[in-house]
């Protein structure tokens, strides 16, 4: 079988689409597939040499004549069985030239919630992934397939120190993760907190902690590549964005076995007990979950930890997608 993975990301940092597009090819591609990921430079550095890396240029509109050109280009020189697009920029090429290239069975995986979103029946199928961004889209012949997450080998490394039971939150640091209202939430905790990420936050945040008298308790971390290290040094993870298409940081926590805690977003509102879901509008809801034994959200999320190691892995993600591509084949055209 031969796919094409086209991700259009013009950003310059690994995001969540962005790791997503890197490991499902470098997956595919160890199950046998022959994999091109077609992507702007940056996003292809440390491919394994079984996946064929294009590049193209990602600054233009999607509709710029000069991008649908390449992307038409590429998919004949090599007659690719499944054209599968990352994201909506990508997706929404691909709808664009889909006279052009029938022949192709054609997917989108969405990513995140949009105002609007590629019309299915442009596509052979669209892969939504989470439940709750499935239900947005509200179109039929969506699947869901969640995202992989691979959990490294944890090593000792130098890791922050606390005087109290540390809690851990991680993202970059814009208004989106909601940060802010995380940190006047633990005026009323007696625990610390992490925070790793950097970004255009970082200020005014530090600001904040020090203005609400938590220097000593609230701790940003900048950008780490430990996560996995924190998370095991930290007695729970929190979530506190306004908004997600996908949490790796609930799903990497899960597969750790650590308790979280989270505002309304997928993928913890899918697996968490309702209680252990808080609206970002107030604080009483943090705060009263913080309130709970590690123990007994430990023993609540069971469940969730189950359903984490059986369906948020990278094989099961990798599986999931070549059964749909299976499926779309058997299709006539």
């Amino acid at each position: 079988m031969k796919v094409l993975l086209l991700m259009l990301s013009d950003s310059p940092g690994i995001g969540g689409m962005e790791k997503h597009a890197r490991e499902l090819a470098t997956g595919l591609a160890d199950r046998g597939l022959s994999v091109t990921l077609v992507a702007g430079r940056e996003h292809l550095h440390e491919l394994p040499s079984s996946v064929r890396a294009s590049v193209i240029n990602t600054s233009g509109s999607r509709y710029s004549p000069a991008l649908l050109l390449r992307i038409f280009r590429l998919i004949h020189s090599e007659g690719f069985d499944v054209i599968h697009a990352q994201g909506t920029k990508a997706a929404f090429a691909v709808q664009h030239l889909r006279p052009l290239i029938k022949p192709c069975r054609l997917i989108a995986t969405i990513h995140g919630f949009k105002s609007r979103y590629p019309k299915a029946k442009a596509f052979d199928r669209l892969i939504a992934v989470s439940k709750t961004l499935a239900a947005s889209i509200n179109q039929p012949n969506v699947s869901v397939v969640y995202n992989g997450v691979k959990i490294r080998s944890i090593r000792g490394r130098n890791l922050p120190t606390a005087d109290t039971p540390s809690w851990l939150a991680a993202g970059r640091l814009v208004p989106v993760k909601g940060f802010a209202q995380l940190i006047k939430a633990f005026r009323y905790c007696s625990d610390s907190l992490w925070i790793a990420g950097d970004g255009p936050e970082r200020e005014s945040l530090q600001q904040l902690i020090d203005t609400t008298g938590q220097k000593h308790r609230i701790h940003l971390l900048g950008h780490r590549n430990d996560l996995p290290e924190l998370m095991n040094a930290s007695q729970g993870v929190i979530i506190s964005s306004n908004r997600e298409g996908f949490s790796y940081v609930c799903a990497e926590a899960l597969l750790l076995g650590k308790p979280v805690i989270s505002t309304n977003v997928p993928i913890a509102n899918e697996l968490l007990r309702p209680e252990h879901i808080i609206e970002t509008t107030t604080l009483e809801g943090l705060m009263d979950c913080l309130k709970t034994p590690v123990t007994e959200l430990l023993d609540a999320q069971s469940e969730a930890r189950a359903t984490a190691s059986r369906e948020l892995t990278l094989d099961a993600m990798v599986d999931n997608t070549i059964t749909i591509y299976r499926q779309v084949l058997q299709h006539e055209l």
